[in-house]
C-alpha cells in the first residue's frame, strides 16, 4: 500500500501540474428524477463559471446506482486555485451553500479532483464532440506500481487514439487509481472504434502481454453520457 501512495503522489506531481483538472461531484437522482439534480445544479454553473469554470452534466451508472455528474474543468491547477479563491470571497456562492447545498448533500455519492495525466495541452474543450464515454478505472496489482501500471495505460492509449478514439487518462491523486476515459460522438461510434481496434495485431500483442504481466487490477467501470440542458 504505501507504495502505491508514494508512487501515486509522484505520477500526480510530476505530470499533472500543467494539465487540465477536473472536478466531479457524483449525486444519485434527487427523488428519482434526474431533472431534479439538473435544476438545482444550473444555479451553481451559472455562478462557478462565472468564477472561471467549465461546467458540464454526466449520467452514468455505478454499481446499479443512477448516478448525475457535475463536472468542473479547468486549464491547468493554477486556475483550478484561483477558481477556489475566487468562489470563497464570493456572496452569491455562499449564499448559494447556505439555501441550496442542504437540498444536494443528501444524494451526494462521492467527490475527487483529477488531473490529466498524458495530455499536457488538453484544455476545457478536451470533451467538446464527446456525447458518451466508456470509463475504465484501475489500480496497481500487488505485484506491481503506479509507474508499472501508468506505462501500461500509455501503450493502451496510444493504440486507440491510432483508431480514432479519444482517450484521456486521470489520476486521483495519491490514491493510485488511474481512470481511462475512451470518447466519441455516440454509442455506434466508440463500437465501431473499439472493434476495430480490438481487432488489430497491435491491439491484441498488447492485450496478451498485458495478461502474462499484469500491471493492473480492474476496480470499477462505467458508461457515461452526456445530459444536454436546453
Amino acid at each position: 500500500m504505501k507504495k502505491h501512495v508514494i508512487g501515486g503522489l509522484l505520477v500526480s506531481l510530476c505530470f499533472s501540474i500543467q494539465a487540465e483538472v477536473l472536478e466531479i461531484w457524483n449525486f444519485t437522482a434527487i427523488d428519482g428524477d434526474y431533472q431534479n439534480n439538473v435544476a438545482l445544479f444550473e444555479s451553481a454553473k451559472a455562478i462557478q463559471e462565472k468564477a472561471g469554470a467549465k461546467v458540464e452534466y454526466w449520467q452514468h451508472d455505478i454499481n446499479g446506482d443512477n448516478i448525475i455528474s457535475y463536472v468542473a474543468r479547468f486549464k491547468d491547477t493554477a486556475a483550478w486555485a484561483m477558481w477556489k479563491d475566487a468562489l470563497m470571497a464570493d456572496e452569491s456562492w455562499l449564499n448559494w451553500i447556505n439555501s441550496s447545498w442542504p437540498k444536494a448533500r443528501p444524494h451526494l455519492a462521492n467527490s475527487y479532483a483529477m488531473n490529466n495525466l498524458l495530455n499536457p495541452s488538453a484544455g476545457t474543450d478536451v470533451a467538446d464532440g464527446i456525447n458518451v464515454s466508456y470509463m475504465s478505472a484501475w489500480q496497481p496489482s500487488e505485484d506491481s506500481n503506479n509507474m508499472l501500471l501508468m506505462a501500461s495505460i500509455q501503450k493502451s492509449a496510444a493504440i486507440s487514439e491510432k483508431f480514432g478514439l479519444q482517450t484521456d487518462v486521470y489520476i486521483n491523486g495519491p490514491s493510485g487509481i488511474f481512470y481511462i476515459f475512451s470518447g466519441g460522438s455516440s454509442w455506434a461510434d466508440v463500437e465501431a472504434k473499439l472493434t476495430k481496434r480490438n481487432a488489430s495485431a497491435e491491439w491484441q500483442e498488447y492485450w496478451s502481454n498485458a495478461q502474462i504481466k499484469r500491471a493492473g487490477q480492474f476496480v470499477q467501470q462505467a458508461w457515461i453520457t452526456r445530459l444536454a440542458v436546453d
